[in-house]
């Protein structure tokens, strides 16, 4: 996001999903950066408010992304939007040496 002639200052980056518990496309945010210049700006927010809409507009049933345990700071953005931290899933992750032993069977 950057006003008029300037050099932007965010980004989201963001994919299409399919939600199975909702029968609804979902978007899933994978990742939202806001330069250390520009934070506490309103850039994350206007953003977020944008993918909202682009949410709303494809029909989707929500908005999901990850946030790291330590980033404290982040949580407490989210939660004064509005949004909650889920519980009962955990994510999982193979790579590497484990990801490449599975694909040779």
């Amino acid at each position: 996001m950057a006003g008029p002639e300037a050099a932007p200052v965010g980004l989201a980056l963001w994919f299409q999903t399919y939600s199975t518990w909702t029968g609804r496309p979902s978007l899933y945010l994978e990742d939202l950066f806001v330069d250390d210049s520009a934070r506490g700006q309103g850039v994350a927010r206007a953003l977020l408010r944008r993918l909202a809409q682009e949410a709303l507009a494809r029909d989707c049933a929500r908005i999901d992304w990850a946030v790291l345990d330590w980033n404290t700071e982040a949580m407490a953005f989210y939660r004064r939007i509005g949004a909650r931290a889920q519980s009962g899933w955990q994510p999982w992750r193979i790579e590497g040496a484990a990801l490449s032993a599975l694909a040779a069977g």
